[in-house]
């Protein structure tokens, strides 16, 4: 190999710098904050939320007209389900295709494909590049959310838009009602119960979401959510209560709640927490993947696979073999990811990052159990 020789124009990359910032990277944090406090950061005709997502470096391919590709490490601003903002040192044309290398919250990284579709100047040489990405992307598979500070993915919902089956476990009638009214416009079936045990009848007959109340007459929200994503239920729990002191909050975040809104409700905020999860982007659009014929097909497919590796997953747990159930949900993980199945990957990569980190594997027991559990009664959206 000749060392002198120079890299082509199809893999350009630079290994210099962080970023294409260089120096100025240096308080990048402090660009961000002048940049977040400028007017103009939420729009009324804007749909998709943009939520921070600052990271000194995201790997970014520039695709150019005459099919050379450059490689950069970009400053990142902000994210949403349609697109992403990044900071670089020059100006790029609007229209020239790109590929994102986006961090997963599980680990890894996935390529989204998408276009320029703006580059303003800021200051100096920095500019901010606009790319809106070819297809909407689930904000979950890429940001660990907070229950207490969840940034949605939408600023404004259409009522209309809002279809599934949610099921309403609040001891208080008159709370009940509220919601139901804040939601009439919706397309929501609403399916009111008082207690854990009604409330249990209804989602084992299937539903979308649950909205909960955390102070429960037969037990508390934490605990019941706790126990149903023990059994396999991993369906999203929007948790609700005027009770906002440390130990509630403690115990709502141990029981992997997904949204946590205070009383009294506001009706906006709850519209946008049941459009994460029901809006094509949420978990309705996880369990199918994709729109197309082609990803279903692939989805069906992965469903019938899912009870076998139950059935692996059940014999290596049974042997005590660690190396045997790392290596099957390294595998559910990446198959769910690429699919689509966030919640699934979420399962499986906590398994595969705990017993990867050496901790034993009657430590996540558990954890093992619940995947178990999952990859039976999986079924993706027909």
């Amino acid at each position: 190999m000749n060392k002198n020789a120079k890299p082509s124009r199809s893999s350009r990359l630079d290994t210099s710098r962080v970023n294409t910032l260089g120096s100025q990277a240096k308080n990048l944090n402090d660009l961000l904050d002048d940049l977040d406090r400028a007017p103009g950061t939420r729009s009324s005709k804007r749909n998709h939320a943009r939520s921070p997502f600052r990271a000194q470096a995201i790997a970014t391919t520039i695709r150019q007209a005459d099919g050379g590709e450059v490689h950069l490490r970009l400053a990142c601003r902000n994210l949403s389900i349609g697109g992403i903002s990044l900071l670089h040192s020059a100006y790029l044309h609007p229209g020239t295709s790109v590929v994102v290398n986006l961090p997963l919250a599980v680990g890894g990284t996935r390529m989204i494909k998408g276009k320029i579709v703006r580059c303003a100047h800021v200051r100096g040489m920095i500019h901010e590049v606009g790319v809106r990405f070819g297809e909407q992307i689930n904000l979950r598979d890429f940001q660990r959310s907070d229950p207490f500070g969840m940034e949605f993915s939408y600023e404004n919902v259409k009522p209309s838009d809002l279809k599934g089956l949610v099921v309403h476990l609040d001891p208080s009638e008159i709370d009940r009602k509220i919601v139901r009214h804040f939601l009439r416009d919706t397309s929501l079936s609403i399916r009111g119960c008082e207690t854990a045990a009604e409330a249990r009848e209804l989602i084992e007959k299937g539903c979308d979401l649950i909205i909960m109340e955390y102070g429960l007459t037969d037990t508390d929200g934490a605990v019941l959510t706790s126990s149903l994503r023990c059994e396999g239920q991993m369906h999203p729990v929007i948790m609700v209560s005027s009770n906002t002191t440390p130990e509630a909050a403690e115990m709502i975040r141990r029981s992997a709640v997904e949204v946590f809104l205070p009383k009294p409700i506001d009706p906006d905020r709850l519209m946008s927490a049941i459009a994460e999860f029901l809006l094509p982007t949420g978990r309705a659009r996880e369990q199918s993947g994709s729109d197309s014929e082609a990803m279903k097909e692939l989805a069906a497919l992965f469903s019938k696979d899912l009870v076998a590796y139950a059935d692996r997953l059940e014999s290596a747990l049974s042997e005590q073999s660690s190396e045997g159930v790392l290596q099957i949900a390294q595998q559910i993980r990446g198959t769910a990811l690429s699919l689509g199945f966030g919640s699934l990957g979420a399962m499986s990569g906590e398994v595969a990052d705990r017993l990867g980190r050496k901790q034993p594997l009657s430590a996540v027991v558990r954890q093992v159990r619940s995947l178990i559990t999952s990859c039976r009664s999986f079924r993706p959206v027909s």
